[in-house]
């Protein structure tokens, strides 16, 4: 079969859907520049201690790796191995689509299903893996959230406008696990036929139809596919303080762990690719409700999107391309 050429530039929608988000990160800097200490916010940056910087590239390769874990442990649950040193990757590849596609998650879904069958894994039992691992994220969504609103009603910060949003987003945001859910259940088959038309829908309801049924309604793997969706937030959060940590500012555990929930959350409102834009202002605004000081809340969060998103970026590239090639070459 004739070579397809790589693709070398992003669609011209997509690269437009950053600027939104693009625009509104510019205005954060420039209002911690205008009403902080501009002097302050670029030493922080630059005496950032590079063992704490390390101890984030460290953190971040365990997210990776529990999403390679996850993967695996559907794919075994239907009776497929497939080598750890070949998921891992995915991971990234998953992170880079993502990130540069705003589809909330189904373009990255997409290309993990094409990934595995290109590893000779029947899409079947690769649809499986990729529900458990979707239901996993969100009852490890609906949990951070519920800790998230318990640390903020403890420490009296649960503002009635953090709760509204909170609620309103994760109401939202259920409707796609309940709609999964459904669809496990059978519902994939009561699926008029004039939605089925809807491009590329029809081949993964197919798909879901098919999938094992052992796997989809295996309650231990989902718990422990749950928990490991859990241990990336808290990763990601324990990322979160050890940029805090290179600048000189210690805060606790808990309180991490609420800035970088609430900076998801305000990012989950919109289809801005990476969040670019609301994640940082969450995160920033979340960290200065506890009384970190604004230039060190904006060098912080820029470092650790350093690190969770436009580091990954460069890798992630080279690996989604890599497997869009295989699969066009099949």
């Amino acid at each position: 079969m004739k070579r397809s050429p790589a693709p070398h530039r992003l669609p011209k929608w997509v690269r437009a859907a950053w600027l939104p988000g693009a625009l509104l990160l510019a205005a954060l800097i420039a209002v911690s520049l205008r009403y902080g200490e501009s002097a302050r916010f670029a030493e922080l940056l630059q005496r950032a201690e590079p063992a704490w910087l390390l101890v984030g590239v460290i953190l971040q390769l365990g997210t990776y790796f529990c999403t390679a874990v996850i993967l695996r442990l559907g794919l075994s649950r239907s009776g497929t191995r497939v080598r750890m040193r070949s998921l891992v990757p995915l991971g990234l590849v998953k992170l880079f689509i993502d990130q540069v596609v705003p589809t909330g998650g189904i373009a990255g879904t997409v290309l993990i299903i094409r990934a595995l069958e290109r590893r000779k894994v029947p899409v079947r039992v690769s649809t499986a893996a990729v529900v458990v691992s979707l239901l996993g994220f969100y009852l490890a969504y609906a949990l951070s959230v519920l800790l998230c609103i318990g640390i903020l009603w403890v420490r009296s910060h649960l503002k009635p406008v953090i709760l509204s949003a909170v609620t309103v987003v994760s109401l939202i945001t259920a409707v796609i696990p309940v709609t999964l859910l459904w669809l496990t259940r059978g519902g994939a088959r009561g699926v008029p036929h004039w939605i089925r038309r809807f491009p590329g829908l029809k081949p993964v309801l197919e798909a879901i139809e098919s999938a094992p049924k052992e796997t989809l309604h295996d309650r231990r793997l989902l718990l422990r596919a749950s928990a490991l969706q859990f241990a990336i937030v808290v990763l990601d959060a324990a990322t979160l303080r050890a940029m805090l940590l290179a600048i000189g500012v210690t805060i606790p555990p808990e309180v991490a762990f609420v800035s970088f929930t609430l900076a998801s959350i305000a990012a989950t409102v919109t289809l801005l690719p990476g969040g670019v834009g609301p994640f940082e202002a969450g995160s920033v605004g979340t960290l200065r409700l506890f009384g970190v000081h604004l230039e060190a809340a904006v060098a912080a969060t820029l470092l650790l999107r350093g690190l969770t998103l436009w580091l990954p970026l460069i890798p992630g590239l080279w690996l989604a391309r890599r497997e869009m090639v295989n699969q066009s070459n099949r």
